[in-house]
C-alpha cells in the first residue's frame, strides 16, 4: 500500500493539506496549449510556401491532425457557407460566402497566384465572387443550354447551384470546390 503523505512530501515539500491547496491553486491545470498565436501565422506561411501538413506538423513536433485544426480553423464566425477552392488535395482560397448580406472574405493559402480563387485580388467583391461562380460553371449564354440544364437537373440557369453540381470543376483546369454550409439555404 502506498504511502500517500510520503509521496506528498516528496513531491511537493509538504503534507500540509492548506499548503497542498495553495500549491494546487497556483498551478494551471489542463493541458498546455502547443501552438502559439505567432505560431499559427509561421503555420499559415509555411503552407502558402508549399510545406505539407506532415513536413510543418515534424517542424513543430505535433501531430499532422493538431495542424490541421489550426490550419481549418474558420477565418469568420459570421459566414453561412466556406467553400475551400483545391488544386488536387491542397487548400489555395479559402472563401467565406455570407448570403444575406452579399460579402465574402477570402484568405489565400498559396503563394501561387495561378492556383488562387481571385488571383492577385485580396478583396474581392461580391460582384467578383459572382463571376468567379460563373467562370467556374458554363456560360449563361451557352448553346443548347436548355439541354444542358435537364441534362443536370437544373430548370434554370442558377451560377450557384451549378457551381454545387459540379464542385466548380472545369475543363480548363484541375481546381475544384469543397463546400461546407452552417445552415440550410434555399436557391
Amino acid at each position: 500500500m502506498k504511502d500517500y503523505r510520503k509521496l506528498c512530501i516528496e513531491l511537493f515539500g509538504t503534507d500540509d493539506e492548506a499548503e497542498l491547496r495553495s500549491i494546487a491553486g497556483r498551478l494551471r491545470g489542463g493541458r498546455k496549449k502547443s501552438i502559439s498565436e505567432k505560431d499559427i501565422d509561421n503555420i499559415v506561411e509555411m503552407q502558402r510556401k508549399g510545406k505539407s501538413t506532415k513536413e510543418i506538423a515534424k517542424s513543430f513536433g505535433v501531430s499532422r491532425q493538431t495542424i490541421s485544426k489550426y490550419l481549418n480553423k474558420p477565418l469568420t464566425d459570421s459566414y453561412v457557407m466556406r467553400m475551400d477552392f483545391m488544386f488536387r488535395q491542397k487548400v489555395c482560397t479559402e472563401i467565406y460566402v455570407d448570403f444575406e448580406h452579399k460579402i465574402i472574405k477570402i484568405f489565400n493559402r498559396t503563394n501561387d497566384i495561378m492556383k488562387r480563387a481571385f488571383g492577385v485580388n485580396e478583396s474581392p467583391t461580391w460582384d467578383d465572387f459572382e463571376k468567379f461562380l460563373e467562370d467556374r460553371c458554363f456560360p449563361a449564354s451557352r448553346a443548347l443550354m436548355k439541354n444542358t440544364l435537364r441534362h443536370i437537373g437544373v430548370d434554370h440557369y442558377d451560377a450557384m447551384r451549378i457551381f454545387e453540381l459540379n464542385n466548380g470543376r472545369t475543363a480548363d483546369d484541375n481546381q475544384y470546390v469543397n463546400i461546407t454550409k452552417r445552415k440550410r439555404m434555399a436557391f
